[in-house]
């Protein structure tokens, strides 16, 4: 069995990373990706995120129409900070003889040696990595080769920020993150910026 793993703080989910999933459907034909809403992250300890339990039913919505899709929400439910080489042995763990692929932008894999235990993460799963476009993926020191494969997709010129933004603006969201994201979002007032 193969699962790849697309980890974010998904603060709130977009079409972007919706089209980003499905490509990677496509390319590394998993059995299953799951989608895996960040807890606390430890490299972001002043990150302030929507609680885990609406990025988790946010995601439900965005994803519900492909079955190959599910939402792990295991490291909302960690205490303390969220470590990717912990959710990769848990799923290890679980799933001896599955093949780990574990999706990242270039930006973090070009920090990957700074992360908690990145040996780890580097041999449970193969590290998916998607290019800025025309940048070169460089290996990052200490980092084995072999568990590498790079993912070209067109680029995608959506952010969680400028969803963000345009709802500062009033604009309306929908284009960005699909009609039933933007009404979770308006019915559960998020990213309302506080009196």
């Amino acid at each position: 069995m193969k699962l790849a793993l697309f980890g974010g703080s998904f603060d709130p989910p977009h079409l972007g990373h919706l089209a980003f999933a499905r490509f990677a459907l496509d390319a590394l034909a998993p059995d299953r990706l799951l989608w895996l809403p960040a807890g606390r992250q430890w490299q972001k300890p002043d990150q302030v995120m929507a609680a885990g339990v609406h990025r988790v039913q946010m995601l439900k919505r965005l994803t519900a129409d492909e079955p190959r899709f599910s939402v792990d929400d295991r490291e909302l439910h960690r205490r303390g900070p969220s470590f990717t080489a912990d959710t990769l042995n848990e799923f290890k763990r679980q799933n001896p003889d599955a093949e780990l692929m574990f999706l990242i932008g270039q930006d973090q894999y070009a920090r990957l040696p700074t992360w908690y235990r990145a040996e780890t993460v580097a041999s449970l799963a193969t590290l998916v990595v998607v290019p800025r476009a025309g940048e070169a993926v460089v290996t990052p020191p200490g980092m084995p080769q072999h568990r590498l494969q790079v993912l070209e997709l067109p680029e995608i010129p959506i952010s969680s920020t400028a969803v963000r933004e345009a709802l500062a603006r009033g604009d309306d969201i929908r284009p960005l993150v699909g009609p039933d994201v933007a009404s979770y979002i308006d019915s559960h007032r998020l990213y309302e910026k506080k009196p």
